[in-house]
């Protein structure tokens, strides 16, 4: 591998990309958590990521929900009441201390330090991994304890287990077109070998360009992409596929490229079922299978 062509990017800056594709306040005064907890005996929950508070929804934990992050967007009829305390991953404390919780559910590309504050403050903090998509099970399963709702939420964890195995007994081996997830176009941004992008791509019937890189998201040269002629090109940058379709071939030496020359250059996916490991991820799964699977258009 080119060093020149890939470049990693910090994990405050991935936080901030992420947190820009999945996804904006109000202030009031400061009480402390456990003040609260006395006078108040029942979970008030607050996510910091927008896969958790879809996790929360899924397991009928709405009237629990005190707060949530600027990207958390689903489902909006829950969200809209729901009171904004900051940024993907990045609270305001005052705002937090506002709407008194028991527990803050956040996932492991959130900032340390803050979390450590949090938990000076005397809140429950849930730090829950979120890189592949075997933790999308483990992660509906605490928080169905934080919400005290077990048994919930391992029916649908169990549920959601069962469905990746079938696709992965399903998916079999054999030839495989190769995918270029463009999660980001400057800077250029791809899925690695460690992302659950990868794994999607890999159940849906494509071959992740990304994977010759053990990492989740890294940054690349246009240079690599061209070299490497992927056959289709996914876009979830941009927000339709004729903006892809004019965009891409339009950069230099990308014309030649395999997926540019088929026309297999693709956009206005869902990107908040494909970008977020939550409950509807079996959903993105269905929509790149099916775009993986198409015809080439016609020329």
């Amino acid at each position: 591998m080119n060093a020149g062509f890939l470049r990693r990017p910090t994990r405050r800056r991935l936080a901030r990309l992420l947190g820009a594709l999945l996804g904006g306040v109000a202030a009031a005064g400061c009480r402390r958590a456990g003040d609260a907890a006395q006078s108040d005996p029942g979970p008030r929950v607050v996510s910091l990521a927008p896969s958790l508070t879809e996790i929360v929804c899924a397991l009928g934990g709405e009237a629990m929900l005190v707060g949530r992050s600027s990207a958390c967007n689903y489902p909006p009829q829950v969200v809209a009441r729901v009171p904004v305390v900051g940024d993907f991953g990045q609270p305001s404390l005052e705002r937090l201390l506002a709407v008194r919780p028991t527990a803050v559910l956040e996932v492991d590309l959130a900032d340390e330090t803050l979390g450590r504050q949090i938990e000076r403050l005397g809140i429950r903090r849930v730090r829950l991994p979120c890189r592949r998509l075997a933790d999308i099970a483990p992660a509906i399963r605490e928080v169905g304890r934080v919400l005290d709702r077990a048994e919930p939420a391992d029916r649908l964890a169990a549920q959601l287990e069962g469905e990746l195995a079938r696709w992965r007994a399903a998916a079999g081996v054999g030839p495989r077109p190769t995918v270029f997830v463009e999660i980001w176009n400057d800077p250029l941004t791809t899925a690695g070998r460690s992302s659950f992008i990868s794994e999607l791509v890999t159940l849906a019937g494509g071959r992740n360009l990304g994977d010759e890189a053990d990492q989740d998201y890294f940054q690349v040269s246009a240079e690599w992409v061209v070299a490497r002629d992927p056959q289709i090109i996914v876009c979830l940058n941009m927000a339709s596929a004729g903006e892809a379709r004019r965009q891409v071939p339009a950069r230099s030496s990308w014309e030649g490229v395999a997926a540019v020359r088929a026309g297999r250059v693709y956009a206005g996916l869902d990107n908040d079922r494909l970008l977020r490991p939550g409950p509807r991820v079996l959903e993105g799964l269905r929509e790149l299978r099916a775009l993986i699977a198409a015809e080439p258009p016609a020329p």
